[in-house]
This record gives C-alpha cells, sequence and structure tokens, in this order.
C-alpha cells in the first residue's frame, strides 16, 4: 500500500481525520531516513532490532538498500538478515522479498555461495508468485539473469531479463528502485550482445537515479559502463563529462566506498586502453592497483583486480617495457593458482584473463630477435581457440594474425565467425590470408590484392586514430616491395607531426622509420642516416623482430643505390 498523501487526496473530504494521520506518518518517514543516514553500521543494527510495526520496516528498506548497494560485508549482511527476522514477525512478504533480494546481493559476489543464493531466490520467486508481487518477481528475474551470465549465458541471461522489463511495464505497479536495477542490467546486456549504443540513454536515466539517490558504487559502475560505449562511438564530450562527475567532485568521491574509487580508476583506465590512450591508462589502473591490492579479497571487485593485471600487461607491452609486462604475467598467472581465487573465479572470467594474457606472451615474444612461430604452436594454438569466442585486443589480435603463421584453413574459419574483436580485424584476417595464397599469380599482383583489401576495409565513426595508422603501415610495406617508393611519403606525411599520438611504441617507431624511407625516395638525403637513428631505437628498446626488418629496408635501398650508380 503506498502511503503517500497525493493518492488519498481525492478522498480527502470523507477521510480527512485519515488523510492527517497518514501525512504524520509521511513525515515520520522522511525523518527516519534522514537520521538513518548518519548511522554507522552497530547503531543501525541496534534500530533494526527495535523495529516495531510494518511502516518503520517498509521505510527502513529505502534506506537498507543504499546501505547495501555501498556496501558489501558480513555487518551489512547481519542487518539484512536482522530485518528479514522483523518481516516474518510482521508477517510482511513484500518487505520480505525486498530483503531477500538484498541478502543474496551481499553474497552473490563470490560463486561459492550460489548453492545458498538459489535456495534463496527460490523463496522469492515462491513468496512473489503468492502474494502476485511483481516488484519482487521482476527482481528474481534480475537475479536469475545476473547468474546465467557469470556463468556464460548471455543469451540466456538476456532472455531472462526480459521477462523482468515485461513485468514492469505497468507503471503504476512498480516502485523505482526495481526498474532502474532491472533497465541497467536490461541495457548491460544489450550492449555486450549486441553492442548497440542507442542503450546508452536508458543507462543515463539509471546514472541519473543512482545519484539521487545515494546509490554511488552503481552510479560509479555506470558510468564506467557508459565510457565504455562512448570510447566505442568516438564520443570524448561525453567521456569527459562522465569522469568529471566522478574525478571532479571531491564530495561525491570522497563518499565513494573504498573499492568502488578503485572500479571507477579501473573503468576508466579501460576506456583508455580501449582508445590505445596508453599513458593514461596505465596511470588509471596503476591506481586502481594500489586501491584494490590490500582489499581485493574482501570486495566484490576481486575479479577485476585480477583482470587489472591482465590489462596492464597489455599497456605496458605495448609501450614497449616488455620485461615489464613479462613481469605482472608471471604474477597474474601465480595470482590465479591461489585457492581464494579458484574457488571464487568463474569459468567466463578466468578464460578470459588467460587469453588476454596469451596474447601478451605472444606479443612480447614476437618482437624479439629470434622470435620462431613453429616454437610456440601450443600458445599459439590456445590464442586461436581463444579468439573464436573471447574479447581480444585490436592491435594484439592483429599482431596475432600477421606472425601466428596460421594455415588457411584456421584463418578462413576465423573469418567466418561473427565476433566484436574478430570482425574489427577483418580486413587484417583478409590480408593474413591473401599472404597464404599459393596461386601462382605474380608476386605485384599479390601486393596490390593486399593494398586493395586495406583501402576497402570497413571504416566508420567507431574507427580509431591507431586503427589507420596500422593499415597505412601495412599499405606503405607492399608498396615498398612494388618500388611504388614516390606514393609512400604522400601515404604517412599525415602522421609526420603525430607521432607522439602513436603510444604503442614500435609502432612509432615504425611509423618513424618508414617516413624517413618515404621522404628519402621523394628526394630527402638524410633519409638512411635518420632510418638508421630508429635503428639503434629499436636496439635499445629490444624490438629485434622490427630491428631485423628495418635492416634489411636499409639494405634494400643500399642495392637500389648501387645499381643506379652502375
Amino acid at each position: 500500500m503506498d502511503l503517500t498523501p497525493s493518492i488519498w487526496y481525492p478522498l480527502f473530504c470523507f477521510f480527512s481525520n485519515f488523510i492527517q494521520r497518514n501525512i504524520l506518518v509521511y513525515k515520520l518517514i522522511q525523518e527516519l531516513e534522514s537520521e538513518w543516514d548518519k548511522l554507522n553500521e552497530k547503531e543501525i543494527l541496534e534500530k533494526v532490532k527495535k523495529l516495531s510495526d510494518i511502516i518503520e520496516l517498509k521505510k527502513i528498506i529505502e534506506s537498507l538498500r543504499v546501505l547495501c548497494a555501498n556496501k558489501k560485508n558480513k555487518q551489512v549482511l547481519q542487518i539484512v538478515e536482522e530485518a528479514i527476522n522483523a518481516s516474518n514477525l510482521f508477517d510482511d512478504k513484500e518487505s520480505l522479498v525486498n530483503l531477500y533480494e538484498l541478502k543474496i546481493k551481499q553474497m552473490i559476489n563470490k560463486i561459492t555461495n550460489f548453492s545458498k543464493v538459489e535456495l534463496i531466490l527460490n523463496k522469492m520467486k515462491e513468496i512473489s508468485e503468492t502474494v502476485k508481487y511483481r516488484n519482487g518477481l521482476a527482481l528474481v528475474y534480475q537475479i536469475q539473469s545476473h547468474i546465467e551470465f557469470v556463468n556464460g549465458n548471455l543469451r540466456k541471461s538476456n532472455e531472462t531479463i526480459k521477462k523482468a522489463i515485461d513485468l514492469l511495464s505497468v507503471e503504476d505497479e512498480r516502485d523505482s528502485y526495481t526498474y532502474n536495477i532491472c533497465t541497467y542490467s536490461f541495457a548491460v546486456g544489450k550492449w555486450l550482445s549486441e553492442h548497440n549504443s542507442d542503450i546508452s540513454t536508458i543507462i543515463e536515466e539509471n546514472l541519473d537515479y543512482f545519484y539521487k539517490k545515494g546509490l554511488y558504487r552503481s552510479f560509479a559502475q555506470a558510468i564506467a559502463i557508459l565510457n565504455i560505449i562512448y570510447m566505442r562511438m568516438q564520443n570524448s564530450k561525453k567521456i569527459l563529462e562522465n569522469s568529471k562527475k566522478i574525478f571532479s567532485n571531491k564530495t561525491l568521491f570522497e563518499e565513494l566506498p573504498l573499492d568502488v574509487k578503485g572500479i571507477s580508476y579501473f573503468f576508466s583506465g579501460v576506456g583508455c586502453m580501449l582508445d590505445l590512450n596508453l599513458n593514461f591508462a596505465e596511470s588509471y589502473f596503476k591506481d586502481a592497483y594500489n586501491i584494490l591490492k590490500p582489499i581485493h579479497k574482501e570486495s566484490i571487485y576481486f575479479s577485476n583486480f585480477i583482470i587489472l593485471h591482465s590489462f596492464l600487461c597489455t599497456v605496458t607491452a605495448l609501450q614497449g617495457k616488455l620485461e615489464k609486462s613479462l613481469q605482472l604475467i608471471e604474477e597474474a598467472e601465480n595470482l590465479l593458482k591461489q585457492e581464494f581465487f579458484e574457488k571464487n573465479l568463474d569459468l567466463g572470467t578466468k578464460k578470459q584473463i588467460y587469453h588476454t594474457l596469451n596474447l601478451n606472451k605472444f606479443y612480447v615474444y614476437s618482437r624479439l630477435k629470434k622470435f620462431d612461430s613453429e616454437e610456440m604452436q601450443d600458445l599459439i594454438e590456445k590464442i586461436f581457440m581463444g579468439s573464436k569466442t573471447l574479447y581480444s585486443d585490436f592491435l594484439l589480435l592483429s599482431e596475432f594474425m600477421l606472425n601466428a603463421n596460421l594455415v588457411s584453413r584456421k584463418i578462413e574459419e576465423l573469418l567466418s565467425i561473427d565476433n566484436f574483436s574478430l570482425n574489427r580485424v577483418k580486413h587484417i584476417i583478409l590480408f593474413t590470408l591473401q599472404k597464404e595464397n599459393t596461386k601462382e599469380e605474380s608476386s605485384n599482383w599479390r601486393y596490390l590484392q593486399r593494398i586493395e583489401i586495406l583501402n576497402k576495409r570497413k571504416r566508420t565513426t567507431k574507427t580509431t586514430f591507431i586503427e589507420n595508422v596500422f593499415a597505412d603501415l601495412l599499405i606503405a610495406q607492399q608498396l615498398f616491395s612494388l618500388k611504388r617508393y614516390e606514393e609512400i611519403y604522400p601515404l604517412l606525411r599525415k602522421y609526420e607531426k603525430k607521432l607522439q599520438k602513436i603510444e604503442v611504441l614500435e609502432l612509432r617507431i615504425f611509423m618513424e622509420a618508414f617516413i624517413q624511407v618515404g621522404a628519402y625516395k621523394s628526394g630527402d638525403p638524410l633519409g638512411p642516416a635518420l632510418q638508421y637513428i630508429v635503428i639503434k631505437k629499436c636496439r635499445h628498446y629490444g624490438f629485434g623482430s622490427l630491428e631485423s626488418i628495418l635492416l634489411n629496408y636499409l639494405d634494400m635501398q643500399y642495392k637500389d643505390i648501387q645499381s643506379f650508380i652502375r
């Protein structure tokens, strides 16, 4: 029963005394909420133990929702269990369902609790169906959807949360908390399965609700998801606006629980990493690491702490810090062997972490001068299998495709698979497949085919600066092989004053070298000398494979000069 005055106002003439009584109750409720905001967990527990009627119970649920959203610990769980005892005493079924949801949200972050969660969830569902409580049943479906997601069943997860949304279609029968929790889960599921940026409008509505109600953990996570969506849309304005909402609002940031601060840094780092803004990404990741390291086993974000290691591997490797990346890989693999992570980390997350670590291993090893793909077949096979279903960084996956020496059958298999990461590198896969082509066409024809593949690649507003850099460098290599030297500098000249924007160190060195190649072939006599300076950089950073390639190009230019002199 809704006790707000607006609902009873039309009956005022008949029930004025009744209304006055309920206005007083409504004011009492507001005072209770304000009072609860100032209490610590021990004081809240004492208040719950002294609840005297259903009205007090119903209203403290709003405060408990804020508390449970922001804190996950044994003390909060004890408070919820005491409130459950009160709801049983008062025989308040709807409150019991809402409190069961809060209890589950305190437990569900660990897989070892799933069997207990299932039992509570069954009780929630049975009670909700018995008393025809649509909001309660919607919360049941939302939790079931989360469990399906953790178990790797994204399709079933989306189907289940859709049931919750359908239940909440009747506006006057839904409460704001349930509606926002369920629509947020629905929107995130749609994003993960379809990458449809239109759902950002739903999450923006959720964001406003989470902020106004003080659900700061949910607020921070919603901003993180929005940042990733806006990164895909290349909407830097929105990303900056969202970052300011957390990091420039000192009052808000100080109110965030410590692990939420850590996860805010983590997701900000992810947003930067997706756009290969590696310096910012590493900075955010280090802040997240420093916060989460001492508390990760007590936090619901323990899985993000180990994922953080795999992402740090990526940003350090791409910046040319190869030894540091190998150290981080070893640290992550040791963490995965710990009993805590073996028990609590879900299989899907484990697979993703290992896949990211494997891609990093391959990237680091393939930078070295003595790299031999034949000696790394076990690693290559693991990456090949993982790439079919898991997320892969664009650059790491592209380098894998170019250097793994996969047979045509396997390349064609990857080409036929429809997933976000593979779709993003379809042109690289086609390029690699063409290189494997053993037909007897001339070499020149094959180079021309590769250039055509790269020129016809799909380009959208989501295509990043680095993706274009990578493709143009591959085109420049083909032009060099075709001895169409005069076309190289015009192609790459646009990057000449943007080298510092290329934060992937090896790629920047390669671009610098090829700009010099193109400039030399266009009449700059200092080209070879400047190329040799770039080659010395390769030696300094340990990029043995790139050094060999550039030395080969330098030798070819020398031979061209000799033939011209003769």
